[in-house]
Formats: structure tokens, sequence, C-alpha cells
């Protein structure tokens, strides 16, 4: 069985220019993780308003989240690799206009930005934290390997 891997955009934002980036992270953590089941995951890009909804009704935060993932794995009554042959990992959403104004912030390009978040996300999905000092230097390394071996590097905008 192959993976199913959707990306949804839900603004009037373009953002299928950064589609193979997107995949190519999907596969570089599978290879990295060295996950070999097939996998099922989501990504969508919404705009703040959405953001804003999505963190209040699930996470009781009133702000602009960058990314949110809901994991469908952390519901252990329901075996969905059993029932459809795929690890149904859940959902991912990107705020669209915050990866913008962050990639500013930060002094890099939207792709990186929306690469990281990205990576950052599917991470987050498959069950890295940074709750304590050795979780958070374990993510993140894994997020620099992912990143740095796809090429897409935190150059400033020039």
């Amino acid at each position: 069985m192959e993976d199913n891997f959707d990306i949804n955009n839900a603004t009037h934002f373009a953002v299928d220019n950064f589609n193979q980036d997107f995949i190519n992270i999907f596969n570089k953590v599978k290879e990295t993780l060295k996950i070999i089941e097939p996998l099922e995951l989501t990504l969508n890009f919404v705009d703040e308003q959405t953001q804003v909804e999505l963190n209040k009704k699930y996470r009781h935060k009133d702000y602009v989240a960058d990314v949110l993932t809901f994991a469908l794995e952390e519901n252990e009554e329901l075996d969905l690799f059993k029932l459809t042959g795929l690890r149904s990992l859940g959902d991912i959403f990107i705020c669209y206009p915050k990866a913008v104004s962050q990639a500013a912030e930060y002094q890099h390009s939207l792709r990186r930005e929306l690469a990281f978040l990205f990576t950052h996300g599917m991470l987050h999905i498959l069950g890295y934290d940074h709750q304590t000092k050795q979780d958070e230097e374990i993510m993140f390394n894994l997020q620099r390997i992912i990143l740095n071996d796809l090429q897409i590097l935190r150059n400033p905008i020039e």
C-alpha cells in the first residue's frame, strides 16, 4: 500500500510552489526515522482566524499558533492501521500569514519557514516533543538533519 499525503489550502495564498518541498520532507522524515509502513497525513493551510478557532477549541489557548498538530494515534481505542492498512497520523495546520511574518522576523525565506513548520509539525505528530531539554535536543537535531539533507537552509534573505 502507498502513502496517502494530502495538502489542502483553505486560504487565498498560493502554496503550490512549495508542494514538492512538502513531499520531499514527508519522504525524508520517513527515511530518517526508518518508518516503513505506509502513512496517511493531511497538511492544511489556514488563515489566522481559523487557526485561532482551532487553538481555542482544542487547546483552550487564544492566540494564532504557527503550526498545530492533531494526532490520530493518540486514540489507542481505535487501530486505524488494522482497518485501513495505513498508519493514520492525523492533521497538521499551518497558518500561512503567521509563517510569512515569522520568515520576515527570523530573516529567512518563506520556503524555509514553511519547510521548518511542516517538519516540526510532522515530528510532533509522530510523538516527538520539546518539553524537556533532552527531548528538545533530540527533536531539534532531527529537524536540522532533515532540512539540511534537503538543502533547505536557514539562509538570510538577500
